[in-house]
């Protein structure tokens, strides 16, 4: 059952945290992305038509249609196109990056095995449930969200008697006749739709690996504290207590070991969605406040979700994983470590010292990955639209579109 996964399964069930990325590596693969698992020539053809299209022909298709078909863009259609421009050229590098990367996918499921093995509680296993569910419902979420923005895109273009993407294709011209209007309307439906299809992987992937590392630095958290409501215990045993402090510290390192194997991913792909981010939310601004129609924005609005997906969900999980690693040594610090002996005292000294450095991720090491980068992004796009605003924008496009409109 293909949304099995969207439910958190009964302890009965041999459930991991790596289930949390079944639906993330099936679109991978489908993409042509697992290079390990390509049997047959048909899946190499697959492979190639797939890598030249959303790498190469895709991100190409907009400054070609731009370069032959310039004149005929009116201000709205201009500034949606470029757009879905921007993020074409943001999703090949993503897509390329993840071509090169993706067998730290597999890495990093394999250190969530080794976490895995310390959750051996009733309520550990059942947490690990309830993330892979929710995790899954996120990347569901993602795909609901692309969809729609793909479909009111389809019908807002026909409704306005225009394709919905404008991406060039050298046999087809929409602008003929209404037969060559459907005709690569759909067609583009088809294969940008294709492309968005996959790109609910490369936006998705660093929010699931992130929310599914902050469950076990909870859980670690959780074990830390009872390791100190087991030191306050007058009959408890130092030599088990001692036990449970080093599978703590191996937990921890693990994790450690976890976040050098993703961020190499994270970090190029999330610093390309820094950049572009603000200018494609400024020119939405734009379009939507100066020159969409009602019908228009609503798939605007769509994108606009679509765009902030992209970013929000991974520095929300950013940021909470920062003040979780302060609980982690706070828990510790007040764990009455000082009542064992000298070699519990040591370590667990040691340990602390570890857990005041907080697991951060960073894009390109230029910028930390947080709510504040976040906003920042935000505010660069109200610069876009101020400028357009003080360049008075809409009325030099306005001008330009009702003189090449002039015969």
């Amino acid at each position: 059952m293909f949304f099995k996964l969207v439910y958190p399964a009964p302890l009965s069930e041999p459930i991991g945290t790596r289930d949390s990325t079944v639906y993330l590596l099936k679109t991978l693969h489908i993409a042509g992305l697992d290079f390990y698992n390509d049997f047959g020539i048909g899946r190499k053809i697959l492979r190639v038509i797939s890598f030249s299209y959303n790498i190469f022909y895709l991100p190409l298709s907009f400054p070609i249609n731009y370069k032959i078909h310039f004149s005929q863009f009116p201000p709205d259609l201009l500034l949606q196109s470029l757009q879905l421009c921007l993020n074409t050229w943001c999703f090949s590098i993503k897509f390329f990056t993840l071509s090169i990367l993706k067998e730290r996918f597999e890495m990093a499921n394999k250190c969530f095995d080794e976490l895995d093995v310390y959750c051996v509680t009733p309520e550990e296993k059942r947490k690990v449930r309830v993330t892979v569910a929710t995790i899954n419902k996120l990347y569901l979420i993602f795909g609901i969200v692309y969809f729609l923005y793909a479909t009111s895109t389809l019908v807002d273009g026909l409704f306005h008697d225009r394709v919905p993407y404008n991406t060039y294709y050298p046999f087809i011209d929409w602008r003929l006749d209404r037969r060559q209007l459907y005709i690569q309307s759909f067609v583009e439906y088809f294969t940008v739709g294709y492309a968005i299809f996959v790109a609910t992987a490369t936006d998705s992937y660093p929010v699931i690996y992130v929310a599914a590392l902050r469950t076990h630095i909870l859980m670690l958290k959780d074990r830390i504290v009872r390791l100190g409501e087991a030191n306050n215990e007058a009959n408890a045993d130092p030599d088990n207590i001692f036990k449970s402090l080093v599978e703590c510290i191996k937990a921890h390192r693990t994790m450690l070991n976890f976040c050098d194997t993703i961020r190499p991913i994270i970090s190029g792909t999330i610093f390309a969605q820094f950049i572009i981010c603000g200018s494609i939310l400024g020119i939405v601004m734009i379009n939507m406040v100066l020159f969409a129609d009602q019908s228009t924005r609503f798939g605007i609005v769509t994108y606009v979700m679509a765009v902030l997906l992209q970013t929000f969900p991974l520095c929300f999980y950013c940021n909470a994983i920062v003040d979780d690693c302060n609980d982690l040594a706070d828990s510790l610090f007040h764990s009455a470590w000082w009542m064992q002996d000298k070699r519990y005292q040591s370590t667990a000294l040691q340990f602390l010292q570890k857990l005041q450095q907080p697991i951060t991720f960073t894009a390109m090491n230029i910028f930390t990955i947080n709510l504040a980068t976040n906003i920042n992004v935000a505010k660069f796009a109200f610069t876009v639209y101020a400028i357009a605003s003080g360049m008075n924008l809409d009325e030099k496009l306005q001008l330009q579109d009702s003189g090449a409109d002039t015969p």
